[in-house]
């Protein structure tokens, strides 16, 4: 005779983890895929805009913030008749790092940072999150995460000394001084900003914990209460339009400059890019945001060098390489981890 019971319940504990996983990765899937594919595009105009005006950053980080405020306003917020779900003091720390870290990472393009540099170097993000959620938030790792982030490390600087080799060829001696100096605040400015950004996720963490995961209020919020600080940029920002107004007209729209044309798609997939990140970040940890970012900024590089033709030698191959590879062992795509850790939460 059938013994139902037994075989139900073990039928139930061979496959209830698979459910969760599979449920999880369902939830997951659409913002992972969000990320990945209008983050990449909107650093094509990115870097397009870059390259013709790299003087019009600011303009471009104000066209952003200004364009993500105005449709929150209308659908988020509702010209504010949808009472906030967090309160504003809540988003000081969080308001604070996004506009810091997004003026001083669009800055540094105008410190002679390469786009396919400052990708990589961003990659770091990985590096900058695993350090300080260990020193703030006292979380532990295991040490094949460590030696993961350490090749990624070990990649990036690789990277880094094979591009500044390339920046002062054919400079006389003081433009080469004048050059490397730039460079290096560029450098600095891109250090700085890995791990505010680092601490920037960590921030949203704290703060969905403390009140809730609400992504599309936050988002709105972190963007609108950010636009009064683009006053002291004022002079720079009008400049700036001044000179998209005379660029070249867009061949499919007679009469529009084509940098206008590039910064409205830039906005846009940026929308996008950012309505998505905020959706993972709600759904999960600070660690793995940035792990989907960092395969992002990877993909981004290989679009720079393909489309834009940027120079990319053997050194570049290899640390792109170690960047890759490390951020696969961090994600453990051979092992069971992630669904190991959905079977011990479900026990918890």
């Amino acid at each position: 005779m059938a013994r139902p019971g037994p075989r139900a319940g073990h039928l139930f504990h061979k496959y209830d983890v698979k459910y969760v996983v599979s449920e999880a990765m369902a939830s997951a899937a659409a913002p992972i895929l969000g990320v990945l594919g209008s983050c990449m595009g909107c650093m094509v105009f990115v870097e397009n805009i870059a390259k013709q005006e790299p003087a019009a950053m600011n303009l471009m980080t104000f066209s952003t913030f200004l364009f993500i405020s105005s449709i929150g306003l209308v659908f988020t917020s509702k010209f504010f008749t949808v009472k906030n779900q967090i309160p504003l003091e809540g988003y000081f720390k969080t308001v604070s790092m996004f506009f810091i870290v997004n003026v001083v990472n669009n800055q540094a393009l105008n410190f002679h940072v390469p786009v396919p540099l400052h990708i990589i170097f961003r990659s770091g993000s990985l590096l900058a999150t695993l350090i300080l959620s260990v020193v703030i938030v006292g979380k532990s790792y295991s040490a094949r995460k460590y030696i993961s982030v350490f090749a990624i490390t070990v990649g990036i600087v690789i990277c880094t000394l094979a591009t500044s080799s390339q920046g002062d060829s054919g400079l006389s001696m003081e433009e080469a001084s004048k050059h490397y100096k730039e460079w290096s605040i560029g450098i600095a400015m891109l250090t700085f900003a890995l791990l505010a950004s680092a601490y920037l996720a960590i921030c949203q963490q704290q703060m969905y914990e403390k009140y809730g995961k609400h992504p599309d209020e936050a988002m709105f919020i972190t963007h609108f209460v950010s636009l009064p600080f683009f006053l002291v940029m004022g002079g720079d920002i009008v400049s700036a339009s001044t000179k998209l107004s005379a660029s070249a007209p867009y061949a499919l729209i007679p009469g529009v400059p084509s940098l206008w044309v590039d910064l409205f798609a830039s906005c846009v997939l940026q929308y996008g890019c950012i309505k998505y990140v905020y959706q993972l970040n709600s759904r999960v940890d600070s660690l793995t945001v940035t792990l989907v970012v960092t395969l992002r900024k990877f993909l981004s590089l290989i679009v720079s060098i393909v489309y834009f033709k940027n120079p990319f030698t053997a050194q570049h191959w290899v640390g792109a390489l170690l960047v890759f590879a490390g951020t696969l062992a961090f994600a453990d795509i051979w092992g069971g981890q992630p669904a190991k850790k959905q079977e011990e939460k479900k026990k918890q």
